[in-house]
């Protein structure tokens, strides 16, 4: 096995995340960015899309969602996600899989309050991913829910809140000169972490 510190990668593949992580802090534009993977069980295929990172609770990774939504429903349905952190600057991906558990509510709402209010009035406003006539209804609702909380603090709605993923398989990939890209794969087995290096 190579040098993983040739890589800035150790053993530990939690710690090596977060070395990945602060460096992309530094030099990418978005480096929370997270493409989240689902799988839809009804239509019996995969989603994505791209949702921000909010930091690690005891080795879990955070993000906030409201749980009525596509990724939401189809988490309640099969917990288990793959995130993708892909970092152009710093010629580097992680790939995670993982198992979704909801955040506890009070959690969920210290983080809830910590969000501007405008963000908080779009929570209450929008049925994600649910279907609307027009941008102007969406608007109206809008108008609705701030003179709903004029003069009032926002509560947390019960459909948001966090999400914590628990990860037992994680993949670095540094991008290498004539695409012989180096690649590292961690796989959790009885509180251990086994590491094999894969081809390109």
């Amino acid at each position: 096995m190579d040098n993983l510190a040739d890589y800035k990668l150790s053993i530990d593949p939690l710690k090596s995340f977060i070395g990945w992580y602060d460096a992309a802090s530094i030099c990418e534009q978005n480096p929370t960015a997270m493409t989240l993977s689902t799988y839809d069980v009804k239509l019996n295929r995969p989603d994505a899309r791209t949702v921000l990172f909010k930091g690690m609770e005891d080795g879990k990774l955070i993000f906030y969602t409201n749980y009525k939504s596509a990724k939401g429903l189809e988490i309640e349905k099969n917990n288990e996600v793959c995130l993708l952190f892909y970092w152009h600057e710093s010629k580097r991906q992680v790939r995670i899989h993982g198992r979704a558990q909801k955040m506890s509510e009070e959690k969920s709402a210290q983080y809830f309050q910590s969000r501007d209010r405008e963000s908080q009035l779009a929570s209450w406003t929008s049925q994600q991913s649910q279907p609307i006539e027009s941008k102007e209804s969406l608007e109206k609702k809008l108008q609705e829910t701030t003179l709903k909380f004029k003069n009032a603090d926002i509560p947390l709605p019960m459909s948001w809140g966090g999400y914590l993923i628990d990860p037992y398989e994680f993949e670095f990939f540094v991008y290498g000169d004539y695409r012989l890209n180096d690649r590292f794969l961690f796989q959790q087995n009885n509180k251990e972490w086994a590491i094999t290096r894969l081809q390109p």
